[in-house]
This record gives structure tokens, C-alpha cells and sequence, in this order.
């Protein structure tokens, strides 16, 4: 239980040879390993962690925490009201579900396989030919995630190709 840190107090230490209170550091920390009692060790483990967390909370001003919700406001929350909440803040860390994009040059490799460049600059390959899929200059198109990583362009004939960003 003490270990993980301890490794932090260490490298804590050992990231600020520059700093006056360094030496100080280190040297309380070994007179924490040499403590017999686990409880005591502990406990100067924990004194020096607060010392060090103090020095930095000094040095840099900590980020305003998320208001949590008090339990007026989280009286009666149940059901559809938490699983949108939920839903939102997965949401919000997924990032982009899907790419809308317009193409702006299309040229066929001699192996067959298509490239697009989309107007926001970036360049996109067929992973194998298809010549029933067809696009030209200036068509919208859709980019999606598919399975196993892989992606799935398609425009407006609403035929799909799988496709893998190059730029």
C-alpha cells in the first residue's frame, strides 16, 4: 500500500534537484524508509506527501474542481434524467461520431485504388477497389467508424467503401 507511494515521493523528489527543499526531501524520505513500524512509515510517508502537494499548490494554481451537485439537486434523480447525463458526458469524451466533408480531388492509384482529398485538407485511401462505388469533385460525403478500427466513406449514390485516412 505504501509503495506506489513512496515512487511518487521518490521521482517527486528526484524531479527537483534545482529546488532548495530537495535535499530536504530526500533526506526525509529516507528517514521514512528506515522507520521499522508500518503504521509510522505511513504516516511520514503521508507527512511528506502533504508537505510536497503544499509546495506545489503554491507554485501552481490548482484548476477549479466541477461543481458536484447537492443533494437537493440529486434528490429524485432516477432514470431517464441520469442516463442522459450519462450519455452526454460519454459523448462529449467520444469526440466526432462521424466526418461530413465535400471532395475536393479525386485520382485512382494504378492499382485501382481510389483517393480523395475532402475539403478540410485531409487525404483518404480505398483499402480495396470497387468499381461500382463512384464519386467526383465537389460531392458530399460521410465518414464513419466501422468495425475492428476501420472506416467507411460513402457519398451520395448512399453506396459505402472502406477507407483509411493516408494525410
Amino acid at each position: 500500500m505504501s509503495i506506489p507511494r513512496m515512487c511518487w515521493l521518490a521521482a517527486a523528489a528526484a524531479a527537483l534537484p534545482f529546488a532548495a527543499s530537495a535535499d530536504d526531501t530526500r533526506e526525509a524520505l529516507r528517514a521514512c524508509r528506515a522507520e521499522a513500524d508500518a503504521a509510522r512509515r505511513l504516516a511520514c510517508y503521508d507527512r511528506e506527501a502533504d508537505r510536497l502537494s503544499a509546495g506545489s499548490a503554491a507554485a501552481e494554481p490548482a484548476a477549479p474542481p466541477a461543481p458536484a451537485l447537492t443533494p437537493e439537486e440529486r434528490f429524485g434523480r432516477r432514470g431517464s434524467m441520469v442516463r442522459q447525463e450519462k450519455d452526454r458526458s460519454k459523448a462529449e469524451a467520444r469526440g466526432l461520431d462521424e466526418l461530413h466533408a465535400t471532395v475536393t480531388e479525386i485520382w485512382t492509384r494504378s492499382d485501382g485504388l481510389m483517393k480523395v482529398t475532402l475539403d478540410n485538407g485531409q487525404v483518404w485511401s480505398q483499402n480495396a477497389p470497387d468499381p461500382f462505388f463512384r464519386l467526383k469533385t465537389g460531392d458530399k460525403v460521410r465518414i464513419q467508424p466501422g468495425a475492428l478500427g476501420s472506416f467507411l466513406l460513402s457519398g451520395p449514390s448512399k453506396r459505402s467503401t472502406r477507407v483509411t485516412r493516408v494525410q
